[in-house]
C-alpha cells in the first residue's frame, strides 16, 4: 500500500513539475517574455525554481507559474533595470550595479552547483583566467567543468557566468567555494601574448616586474588594464553593499598585503578579499595585483586586519 501511494506521489510531483513547464512556454508565447528574464536558459524545473525566488523577494504567490501579475512585476523590473546594462544576477534576481558595462552569459549547468537555499558569500577569490578573452575563460571553464562567478573582460566589462547564489567550483577546496564569490581577471599572464593584445586593439597591457608570491620573485609578467581594475572595484563594491562583504584583505606583520597562503582564507573562515595565492601555495594568481590599495581606493577599508 505503501509503496502505491509513493509511485502516486511521484507521479503526481512529475506531473506537477510538467505542468508548470507548459503553462510557463504558454505564458512567454502570450506576454513575450523568455527564461532569460529570471536568468535562466530554458523551460524547465530550474527557470520554475528561478521564478519562485522572484516571487518570493517581490511577496507574489510562489508558484513557479508567471501569471499576469507575476509578469506585470517582472516587465515592470525589466523596465527599471534593462538587461544590457548595470545588473547583476543574485539569487534569480536582478540587482543594480554602479557599472556601465556588465554581460550576463551563464556556463552550462553541470560545471557549477545550484544553491535553492539562499547563500551569504563572506569572501571573494580573486583568478587570473590566462586566457586571452572572457569569451575564451568561459570556453575552458566549461570543457575543463568547473566554474567562476565573473570573469572581467579586457575592455572592464563584468562578465557575470553564475548566479551569486550559486557555488563556483574555483577555488579548489570545497568549503572556500561554499562560502565565496569567484572573480577572474581575463589576464593571459606571460608576456609573449602582449602582441595578440595589441592586435586585437586593446593596446599593451602594463607590464608588472619584480612581483613576489610565496616568497618567490616572479619573472615579469602581464598586469591588469585600468579599465578591469575600476571593474573590479565596482564588483566589490556591489558584493560589499549586497551581502555585506567586508572590504578586507590578509595583512602581514607589517601591516601591508600578505602574499603568501592566509590559513584563515585556506580554512574559509575569512571574511574579505583574497588573491589565489593566499589560498594554497600551488597558485601564484594574481600576483602583481595591490589589493591593499584597492580596497583603500573605495574609501571604506577599515584599519587593520581581521582574523
Amino acid at each position: 500500500m505503501y509503496t502505491l501511494m509513493l509511485k502516486k506521489l511521484l507521479s503526481w510531483g512529475l506531473q506537477m513539475k510538467l505542468y508548470k513547464v507548459i503553462y510557463n512556454r504558454r505564458s512567454a508565447k502570450k506576454y513575450g517574455w523568455t527564461p532569460a528574464w529570471f536568468g535562466a536558459k530554458k523551460f524547465d524545473s530550474y527557470l520554475v525554481e528561478r521564478i519562485i525566488e522572484f516571487q518570493k523577494i517581490h511577496d507574489l504567490s510562489a508558484d513557479g507559474l508567471v501569471g499576469e501579475v507575476t509578469f506585470r512585476r517582472v516587465h515592470t523590473n525589466k523596465e527599471a533595470f534593462p538587461s544590457s546594462d548595470k545588473r547583476i544576477l543574485c539569487n534569480g534576481a536582478m540587482v543594480p550595479i554602479e557599472w556601465d558595462k556588465v554581460k550576463i552569459s551563464l556556463l552550462k549547468e553541470g560545471t557549477y552547483k545550484k544553491v535553492k537555499n539562499r547563500r551569504t558569500p563572506t569572501m571573494a577569490v580573486t583568478h587570473w583566467d590566462v586566457c586571452l578573452s572572457a569569451d575564451s575563460c568561459k570556453r575552458v571553464l566549461e570543457k575543463r567543468g568547473i566554474s567562476t562567478h565573473f570573469v572581467i573582460d579586457n575592455d572592464g566589462t563584468i562578465v557575470q557566468l553564475a548566479d551569486c547564489n550559486d557555488i563556483a567550483w574555483h577555488a579548489g577546496i570545497r568549503k572556500v567555494n561554499n562560502v565565496s564569490i569567484g572573480i577572474d581577471f581575463s589576464n593571459a599572464y606571460y608576456t609573449k601574448y602582449q602582441s595578440n593584445y595589441i592586435k586585437n586593439g586593446h593596446g599593451p597591457r602594463p607590464v608588472l616586474g619584480g612581483s613576489r608570491v610565496h616568497g618567490v620573485k616572479l619573472k615579469p609578467h602581464l598586469g591588469y588594464y585600468p579599465a578591469q581594475i575600476l571593474a573590479y572595484k565596482a564588483l566589490l563594491k556591489f558584493l560589499n553593499n549586497t551581502y555585506g562583504l567586508d572590504l578586507e584583505c590578509p595583512l602581514g606583520d607589517d601591516g601591508e598585503l600578505l602574499t603568501a597562503v592566509h590559513e584563515p582564507a585556506a580554512k574559509g573562515v575569512f571574511s574579505g578579499v583574497v588573491c589565489h595565492y593566499h589560498l594554497t601555495r600551488k597558485k601564484i594568481d594574481t600576483a602583481g595585483l595591490e589589493l591593499k590599495k584597492i580596497l583603500n581606493e573605495i574609501n571604506i577599508y577599515p584599519a587593520g586586519s581581521r582574523d
